[in-house]
């Protein structure tokens, strides 16, 4: 994998958290009981996990299940996956001085499976979305 090939997979998988987390605050934002609009200005700022805290609350306070354990868990180690890929990816992988891309095939396979996961959550989320914005 090239430098080039590697940015474009990279920059593809911050596309799809960016449509994560936007999915995550429009789901809280419906279920909040407010407007749609004050309750996306609410968690705007706030990281991911504070807004998975917030939809807890949320079902816990309606008596409604949105995500199932698995889903929870699935999107809890997404944010552990994603706060990698933004904040560390340049400065833990080891980069091919040659070809400039990740010099470990076990760092190409991580990309390629946590952009297959995030691609599914994402998926998942605008699902859970619209089912928010039905209860909401």
């Amino acid at each position: 994998m090239t430098l080039n090939e590697f940015r474009i997979k990279h920059s593809t998988l911050m596309e799809q958290y960016q449509f994560m987390e936007a999915h995550l605050e429009g789901i809280y934002a419906h279920l909040s009981g407010r407007s749609f609009r004050e309750a996306l200005q609410e968690v705007e700022n706030v990281s991911i996990s504070r807004v998975l805290r917030e939809i807890e609350e949320q079902e816990q306070e309606r008596g409604i299940a949105l995500f199932t354990a698995e889903e929870r868990e699935r999107l809890r180690a997404a944010t552990a996956r994603r706060n990698f890929w933004c904040h560390d990816c340049y400065f833990e992988l080891t980069f091919n001085r040659f070809g400039g891309g990740p010099k470990h095939r076990a760092d190409i396979e991580r990309l390629h499976r946590d952009l297959a996961e995030a691609t599914a959550l994402r998926k998942l989320l605008y699902d859970k979305k619209r089912e928010a914005d039905e209860i909401g």
